[in-house]
């Protein structure tokens, strides 16, 4: 990992600009995808994401015979630990066969830590721009967001979770995978927010795209990564 002052203010987030000709060439384009027959597919969003950031790949996938959900995740501003529970009951309603499970950014964490959970719901994990590595972003603005986020939780007028299973979500997302699930970890060096360092694990087969973060969920690159993936 690159040192703490680097990770806070050494990210090219200028990249982040290259996201709607990302997105663009993406719409032009057909990345072929291995047909789904209806396996089941769970999308996880990232932080202050919308469920629309997913439309992108939840209509490839579906356009391909796969059974997509998107988690139910109200932006994924607040407790981890209480989005992981939330993945679990996405998995659980999307049953009875496990389902790949698909996440971005801060969601690719929670949802390492849901197939730790539940393993026998998950048959495929993907993670993608995922810190695993690192609970909290280092990158400044983002670090200033999150913080401000989990401040205003604590507050009378919050949305409290519950810390004490907070500090154990931490726990289980920064210790061994432990679990037999497959699992494949897509990463890019041009991504303007997560330290790609931060991206890797022992656990996980890693995977170079070359695309912004916010192209994880809609780019030519990281679609393929993915299609290569579920071919598997």
């Amino acid at each position: 990992m690159p040192s703490a002052i680097v990770g806070a203010i050494g990210r090219p987030i200028w990249n982040e600009a290259r996201g709607p000709r990302e997105r663009a060439r993406l719409v032009r384009s057909s990345v072929p995808l291995t047909p789904g027959d209806g396996r089941n597919v769970v999308l996880v969003t990232g932080y202050a994401a919308p469920p629309s950031s997913a439309a992108a790949l939840a209509e490839w996938l579906t356009g391909a015979d796969y059974r997509v959900r998107v988690a139910a995740m109200d932006r994924n501003l607040w407790s981890s630990s209480s989005a992981v529970e939330r993945i679990v009951a996405a998995l659980d309603d999307h049953g009875p066969e496990p389902s790949v499970l698909i996440g971005h950014s801060r969601g690719g964490q929670q949802c390492r830590v849901a197939t730790q959970r539940r393993p026998e719901l998950v048959s495929r994990l993907i993670t993608l721009g995922s810190p695993v590595r690192a609970h909290l972003p280092r990158q400044a603005l983002l670090r200033t967001a999150v913080e401000t986020t989990r401040v205003v939780a604590r507050l009378p007028f919050g949305r409290s979770g519950d810390f004490a299973a907070d500090r154990t979500y931490e726990r289980r997302l920064l210790g061994p995978f432990g679990v037999d699930v497959p699992w494949t970890t897509i990463w890019s060096k041009a991504d303007g927010i997560v330290e790609w360092q931060a991206c890797m694990d022992p656990a996980a087969t890693s995977v170079e795209v070359d695309c912004s973060h916010a192209g994880l969920v809609a780019s030519v690159p990281s679609f393929e990564a993915i299609a290569a993936v579920l071919a598997s």
